[in-house]
């Protein structure tokens, strides 16, 4: 069992089991050595010595004892025997000669199950009744455990070495710092819970940044654009700009058309523009297929393999490194994001739900899958438009060409012309007419309709104030505004025509196309070229490791299930007639000499949770670089069998030595509060323990019948309390508070109480003047509580040399040498 003071560790030995091991050297090394990785540490101090053995067979493992006390790294043994003296009265307890001061010491345990006795007490004695055997060593597992706190065991073997003989009977008053197991469990249970069940809003967490974003598409490479992976050179810019070219041409073409030039050439106009459109039209049906074809040959929905970037390679695409894309380095920030969830104590399925989601947006489309969508923005029919061109519609909007028509007509009418001036404009209107629809068979009779309505209007009114009399100085103007309106009627016929024949040629459509496919194709290079082997593979490792925190999770459902009916008789099982009750809990082999004084808060449910966390994180420590390198195999990793076989050895370890020690896989063990905070000790109990007025409570581990072996003098035993140091200061507190200034005095032990603080004057406060026992500041902080030891009378004790057994291990009849002093390692 480790200390908690770090290099000090108390090796125990169990002769009923381990015998052969220590005789055998080697094997023995091996057992200290075990007990060193168990306690995980690499070095420490190993010679303390804890050896539990019968006391029938205490003579017969001479030899054992012999071997430890010879062996370099022992300087201390304390020997625990259980059980009555052996022989016809039972009242003598042989020892072997090598259990002697100074290395070696004994306690020795007649009856695990007690008795009530104080010394200086006749009778009256107060009698127990447990579920165990007088020699069950189940009764003692919280004596052996506290014998372990390095502390304690060197107190007890020097209070023992100023003992006869160096043997005594102990008696017990212990308090664990430990919830009762009914309630760790549920406190176990409330941890898995919150550790394995989805939040009520369950959500993915925020955006992850840097690499992970670009991958995830949340943001675009930083120091990086498309000009970078698409240069001018490239084959598919060149296509690209070819296609703007041609439209370019073809927009200036029409521009042209519609002006004055265009409506007063001779030749068709319209021959230049629809060459023009053709050509636009080819340049933007290569374009859309030079990113068809690319897309379709390179695709990278799995990532890129040679052909592909040698197909890129032709086309002029250069594909640089983004930094923070290689996959060791995605590998080892989405371990990092795990980790900073697990420290968050998020529940696993929202863990499991963020890898999820990620490699959901990370997985690349492949460009093939974008096919469809350039087809959307290009479609055949309207390249078809560019190439064929439809003829001009002779123009559909008339209302400025007729409204210039009836002004021309009035002018006309209204000039000195008069009826001569009505037909000339009717003459120019049908003409530029003719000239907008190509052909007197082309003209829309709308158009024509429209125009003779408006030229009978504007001829009536003009005719009208031709009539009515104009002055001489007005025919001349009137006849150059009657040619002006005649010319701006034909010119805004001729310009509506061209615009609905622009409108006709799709041209514009055909230019958002091209920026859209622009758009689409830039979209491939940086989502699907660029980064196409990083998203696969983050893709994948993502997954593998959602993976593995989906089964871990699982498991430890599972194992919660399995708990939760475990738990269930416990809880509703009640206490038997007469048991005392008290928060001793249902642990194994307890006596009325334990107590476990803790309580179930929220510092334990939030240890626990955090105890899940790391557990964890231990058990996908081995896989990470595995998943990472290659995810496929993720399927095939023991994390079952880990898991359970962490979460077992944490069970037990909650079942040996609670939950104040942190557990093999904690992640910041210095971290762990003290037990007064871990399981809400109330320092007061411990107080009344060592107080002059409860002292006499502790247990004597042995039977009524053995009490003739004990020096029953008060002045005999010797008692030290044993306090955990982290709480010294409030100790000395409640020490203040609740002993007042009449509780002094001697005990009635026989001068066993000594002035309060002996042991650590400089730390007692003045105030104190309660007699209490020698105090044992402890590393450990899971006990409390006092050690009482009863010598035994002269006569009880008889040491026993190996020529003085028989063949079976027995003692003879035969006058013990006197005992001698050793030194360590000296043979006995």
């Amino acid at each position: 069992m480790s200390d908690p003071s770090g290099d000090r560790l108390v090796i125990c030995l169990d002769l009923r089991h381990e015998l052969a091991d220590v005789m055998d050297p080697p094997a023995l090394e091996q057992r200290f050595r075990d007990a060193m990785r168990e306690a995980h540490v690499r070095s420490a101090d190993v010679s303390r010595v804890l050896v539990i053995d019968t006391a029938v067979a205490l003579v017969a493992h001479h030899a054992a004892y012999e071997r430890l006390c010879s062996k370099s790294l022992v300087s201390t043994v304390l020997c625990l025997a259980v059980g009555p003296a052996p022989g016809p009265d039972e009242h003598v307890l042989s020892l072997p000669a090598q259990l002697r001061p100074p290395m070696a010491a004994t306690l020795w345990i007649g009856d695990v199950r007690g008795i009530g006795w104080r010394p200086g007490q006749g009778r009256s004695l107060a009698l127990t009744d447990t579920d165990l055997a007088a020699d069950d060593i189940a009764g003692l597992e919280p004596l052996i455990e506290l014998l372990q706190v390095a502390e304690v065991f060197d107190e007890t073997v020097s209070t023992l070495g100023e003992l006869p003989s160096a043997v005594a009977s102990p008696a017990l008053r212990l308090l664990v710092h430990e919830v009762p197991e009914e309630d760790l469990m549920r406190a176990q249970l409330q941890a898995l819970d919150s550790c394995t069940s989805p939040p009520d809003d369950l959500r993915s967490g925020p955006a992850p940044g840097g690499a992970l974003g670009v991958l995830a598409g949340y943001t675009e490479p930083e120091d990086l654009s498309v000009a970078d992976c698409l240069p001018e050179s490239s084959l598919l810019r060149q296509a690209h700009w070819r296609s703007v070219q041609g439209l370019s041409e073809a927009d200036d073409g029409l521009n042209r058309l519609a002006g004055w030039r265009g409506f007063l050439g001779l030749d068709d106009p319209a021959d230049e523009v629809v060459e023009a459109l053709r050509g636009a039209g080819h340049a933007l049906a290569d374009y859309r297929d030079s990113i068809e074809q690319t897309f379709e040959w390179v695709d990278g929905r799995a990532g890129l393999n040679a052909d592909g970037r040698d197909h890129l390679t032709q086309m002029g695409v250069q594909l640089p490194h983004v930094p923070g894309t290689r996959p060791d380095e995605v590998g080892a920030e989405l371990r990092r994001q795990v980790m900073v969830r697990l420290e968050r104590r998020r529940p696993l399925p929202e863990i499991v739900s963020w890898l999820r989601d990620f490699a959901g947006r990370a997985v690349p489309t492949g460009s093939a899958a974008q096919i469809e969508r350039l087809h959307r923005i290009c479609p055949d029919p309207l390249l078809d438009t560019l190439v064929e061109p439809p003829p001009s519609s002779g123009g559909a909007t008339i209302v400025r060409p007729t409204l210039w028509g009836a002004a021309a007509a009035l002018l006309a009418a209204s000039g000195p012309l008069g009826a001569w001036g009505t037909a000339l404009a009717l003459v120019l209107l049908a003409a530029g007419a003719v000239r907008t629809a190509g052909s007197v068979r082309r003209m829309s009779p709308t158009v024509v309709a429209a125009l003779a309505g408006a030229w009978a209007v504007g001829s009536a009114a003009g005719l009208a104030l031709h009539a009515a009399g104009v002055p001489a100085w007005a025919d001349a103007p009137l006849l150059v505004l009657a040619l002006l309106a005649v010319a701006q009627s034909a010119r805004a016929l001729w310009t509506a025509a061209v615009r609905d024949w622009r409108a006709a040629t799709c041209l514009s459509e055909a230019v958002t196309a091209t920026e859209n496919l622009g758009e689409v194709l830039d979209q491939g290079v940086l989502g699907h070229w660029l980064l196409a082997d990083a998203r696969a593979g983050a893709s994948d490792q993502a997954k593998a490791l959602a993976h593995l925190v989906q089964t871990v999770c699982d498991t430890l459902a599972e194992f919660a299930e399995q708990l939760g009916r475990r738990a269930r008789p416990a809880w509703n099982a009640g206490p038997r007639g007469g048991e005392r009750t008290g928060g001793s809990g249902r642990r194994g082999g307890s006596t009325f000499a334990v107590e476990y004084i803790g309580q179930a808060g929220q510092a334990l449910q939030a240890t626990l949770g955090g105890d899940m966390d790391d557990l964890v994180a231990e058990v996908l420590s081995p896989y990470w670089h595995v998943v990472l390198r290659d995810p496929s195999s993720a399927a095939s990793l023991p994390v079952v069998a880990r898991t359970d076989e962490l979460v077992h050895e944490y069970q037990r370890q909650l079942s040996r030595v609670g939950t104040t020690p942190p557990p093999p896989f904690a992640r910041v063990p210095a971290g762990r509060p003290d037990p007064a905070t871990l399981v809400g000790v109330d320092l007061t109990r411990i107080v009344d323990v060592l107080l002059p007025d409860s002292r006499g409570d502790a247990l004597q581990l042995c039977s009524p019948d053995q009490l003739r072996m004990l020096d029953r003098a008060p002045a005999a035993a010797h008692s030290f309390g044993f306090v955990p140091q982290a709480v010294q200061g409030a100790f000395w507190q409640a020490v203040e508070d609740q002993s007042g200034a009449g509780r002094g005095g001697d005990d009635g032990s026989g001068g066993e109480g000594v002035q309060a603080g002996a042991r650590s004057s400089a730390h007692t406060p003045a105030s104190v003047t309660v007699r209490l026992p020698e105090i044992v500041w402890t590393g450990s902080g899971r006990f409390a509580g006092l050690l009482r030891l009863v010598p035994l009378s002269v006569g009880a004790v008889r040491s026993v040399w190996p020529e003085e057994t028989d063949g079976a291990g027995t003692a003879r009849e035969t006058a013990s040498p006197p005992s001698a002093s050793r030194t360590p390692g000296e043979t006995g």
